[in-house]
C-alpha cells in the first residue's frame, strides 16, 4: 500500500503524490512538517464535500483554534475554497446526514470535524447505495469519476457509458436517455454546446439497434476504438456530471443489480441467523453481484464453510462468501474477484493468490465505504424498486 493507516483508522503515512481521494493526495492532508495524522472518516466526508461542491477544496490548517479543534487531533480541518458561502452551504448538508459533526466558519477559513472512531453514525440507504455503486464503477470502469467514463465501440457495444457501462447494444443507454429527456428536458439540452449534435443525438435514439452501432462506431477512435471522439466525448462527461442523471444511472442499476444484493443478503441470514446491516458488508455483496451476478454457483461451498467455521459476525460470514464465490470465476479472474471483494470490506487493498493469480485491486473511492451501519435499508429497497423514486 502507498498509504499507511493504524488500527482506528487514522492515515499516518505514504508517499506524498498517494492518491488518498480522487481528488485529494496525501500531500494535501500533510502538515508543514510533513506529517499526517488524519482519520479515514473526515478524509471521506473531504472528498464528499469536494464532489457535491464542484470545484478545488483547499486544506488552509490543522491547528485548533477559536476554542475549535481542542482534543480533536487527526478529526477536524480548516477549509478554503473561491466560493466559501458555497463550501459552507455543501458542508452544512454532509452535517444534516451525519457525515460531518461540526460545521463551524471563522474569518475566510471553514472548520468541519468527524465523529470519533468506533461511534461512526449509521449512513441513510440512498446516499450509502450511490456511494456503493460509484466503489463498483471505479473497478468496473478503471477510472475515478466512473459517472463520466464514455468508451467506444471496442465491443461492439457502440457506445457505453456511466457507471455499469450503459450501452446501445444492449438498449440501457437509451433507456437512460429518454428518462432523462421526459425527467429534465430543459437541463439535458444545455448539455450539448450545438443544437444541431443535440438534434442528431436526438434523431439517433429513434433509429433501429444497427443504425446506432454504425453511428457509434464513425465516432470512435483510437487503439481499437475505445475513446469517443469530440466533442461527442465532451457531451457525455457534462451529462454525467450532472445530479439529476446520476440519480437516474443509480435506479438503473438498482434494476439490474440491488435485487440481485437483496437476494444474496436474504440467503445467507437463512443458512446462519447473522444479520447483514454494515455498510462494507453490503458493499462487498453489491459488487459481487455486478460482477459475478450471484452467489448461487457457491451455495454448497458456502454453507460448508459456514458449519466449518462458524462465523461470529456478518464480516467473517461476508468474507466467507466473496471468497467462495470468487473461487467459482474463471481461474484467470479468481484472484482479481477477491480481491476487489476484500478490499471494501478492509476498505483498502488487498493482495490475494488464489489459482496461479495474483491481484491486488486498488480503488480511490474505497474512502467512501464508511465503517458503519447502513440505516432505513428496508424501506429503501421497497421504495427503489419503483419506476420513479429513489430514496
Amino acid at each position: 500500500m502507498s498509504i499507511t493507516y493504524d488500527a482506528d483508522g487514522y492515515i499516518t503515512g505514504g508517499k506524498s503524490a498517494a492518491r488518498v481521494t480522487p481528488n485529494f493526495q496525501l500531500r494535501e492532508l500533510a502538515r508543514s512538517d510533513g506529517s499526517v495524522f488524519v482519520h479515514r472518516d473526515l478524509v471521506r466526508s473531504l472528498q464528499l464535500l469536494r464532489t457535491n461542491y464542484g470545484a478545488p477544496v483547499r486544506v488552509a490548517g490543522h491547528n485548533a483554534a477559536g476554542g475549535l479543534g481542542s482534543g480533536k487531533r487527526g478529526l477536524f480541518l480548516w477549509l478554503s475554497a473561491d466560493d466559501m458561502d458555497a463550501l459552507e452551504k455543501h458542508a452544512t448538508k454532509l452535517l444534516r446526514d451525519n457525515s460531518l459533526s461540526a460545521v463551524q466558519p471563522k474569518g475566510n477559513r471553514l472548520y468541519v470535524e468527524s465523529h470519533e472512531p468506533g461511534h461512526l453514525p449509521a449512513v441513510s440507504a440512498r446516499p450509502a447505495f450511490a456511494q456503493a455503486l460509484t466503489v463498483t464503477a471505479t473497478y468496473e470502469t478503471g477510472g475515478n469519476f466512473p459517472f463520466q467514463t464514455v468508451t467506444g465501440n471496442f465491443d461492439g457495444a457502440g457506445i457505453s457509458f456511466g457507471p455499469i457501462q450503459s450501452n446501445l447494444k444492449s438498449g440501457t443507454l437509451q433507456q437512460l436517455f429518454r428518462e432523462f429527456q421526459q425527467e429534465n428536458p430543459r437541463l439535458l439540452r444545455q448539455c450539448f454546446d450545438n443544437k444541431d449534435h443535440f438534434d442528431e443525438w436526438n434523431e439517433l435514439l429513434g433509429k433501429s439497434r444497427a443504425a446506432q452501432i454504425a453511428w457509434a462506431d464513425e465516432r470512435s477512435v483510437g487503439s481499437r476504438k475505445a475513446r469517443v471522439a469530440q466533442p461527442w466525448r465532451g457531451y457525455f462527461e457534462t451529462i454525467g456530471s450532472k445530479k439529476p442523471f446520476q440519480e437516474i444511472m443509480t435506479r438503473q442499476a438498482y434494476r439490474d443489480y440491488g435485487s440481485a444484493m437483496v437476494k444474496a443478503v436474504t440467503w445467507l441470514s437463512g443458512v446462519v441467523p447473522i444479520r447483514i446491516r454494515s455498510f462494507p458488508c453490503l458493499a462487498a455483496l453489491f459488487d459481487l453481484c455486478v460482477q459475478q451476478g450471484s452467489l448461487d454457483k457457491a451455495h454448497s461451498q458456502i454453507r460448508r464453510r459456514i458449519e466449518r467455521e462458524k462465523p461470529n459476525d456478518e464480516f467473517e460470514l461476508v468474507r466467507i462468501a466473496v471468497e467462495e464465490r470468487g473461487k467459482k470465476a474463471n481461474k484467470r479472474w479468481r484472484a482479481d474477484c477477491i480481491s476487489r471483494r476484500l478490499g471494501i470490506l478492509e476498505r483498502h487493498p488487498v493482495r490475494v493468490s488464489e489459482s496461479g493469480q495474483t491481484s491486488t485491486r486498488n480503488n480511490a473511492n474505497l474512502i467512501l465505504i464508511r465503517d458503519s451501519n447502513v440505516r432505513g435499508l428496508e424501506n429503501y429497497l421497497v421504495t427503489a424498486r419503483g419506476n420513479r423514486e429513489v430514496g
